[in-house]
């Protein structure tokens, strides 16, 4: 998916957040958006153009942006300049009888130009995708072929990403959040505890830059709703 954009598409907004963190950053949720349909693997509702799932326990989100692109522009440039922004979230929970992996992740890749291309999905992954928790956590899933993701921007592929606890800062938060990007948006309402954390990976041949933003942590029934 390519298109010229007038400037950074991607806006984050938090609102009713009750608890103040012990930090003077707020944990990243990453986004995760939808096509027209209601997804196979809503876990307690949704409807057409939305999908809902209930975290609870550990979690990993990243956020990040880096300057430069590897992508061309239409106008005959490309491969300087440019920025790369992404934001990623995958959690445990479902049911108690039936738990799950949701993985959520938006890319958006710039030349000099601001002709862009996106990359975007979110699902259902296989549990033994994510392992680890507390100081670690480890995420390595193909979305290729996985029935139960919706790959609605680029291509379907690896999705790799460390996380390694730093001791930077710890927060709580228990509220409602909000992140958006172009037509897409992800609210997710609740209670959790995060740890800041080095991040590295890739997310279908994206490489996360090492100016990122990394949490991993613990939800608390915090429900997650994906709009379009």
């Amino acid at each position: 998916m390519k298109m010229r954009l007038a400037g950074l598409c991607a806006t984050l907004a938090l609102a009713a957040c009750k608890d103040s963190s012990t930090a003077p950053a707020a944990a990243a949720r990453a986004a995760g958006q939808t096509a027209s349909f209601a997804t196979a693997f809503d876990s307690g509702g949704g409807g057409p153009g939305q999908s809902h799932f209930v975290a609870n326990g550990d979690f990993g989100a990243v956020n990040w942006f880096g300057f430069g692109s590897a992508i061309a522009s239409d106008t005959g440039g490309g491969g300087g300049g440019g920025f790369t922004f992404g934001s990623l979230n995958v959690s445990r929970g479902g049911a108690t009888n039936n738990p799950q992996s949701f993985l959520s992740y938006f890319v958006e890749q710039c030349d000099v130009f601001f002709n862009c291309n996106f990359f975007g999905g979110f699902g259902l992954i296989p549990n033994h995708d994510l392992s680890g928790g507390g100081k670690t956590f480890h995420l390595s899933t193909n979305t290729n072929g996985n029935a139960n993701f919706v790959t609605f921007a680029g291509p379907a592929g690896l999705v790799s990403v460390d996380w390694t606890a730093n001791g930077f800062f710890q927060q709580r938060f228990s509220g409602t959040s909000q992140i958006s990007f172009p037509g897409f948006a992800q609210k997710s309402t609740g209670v959790s505890t995060a740890a800041s954390a080095n991040a590295t990976g890739s997310v279908v041949g994206v490489s996360i830059s090492p100016n990122n933003s990394g949490n991993i942590g613990s939800n608390t029934s915090v429900t997650i709703d994906i709009f379009h």
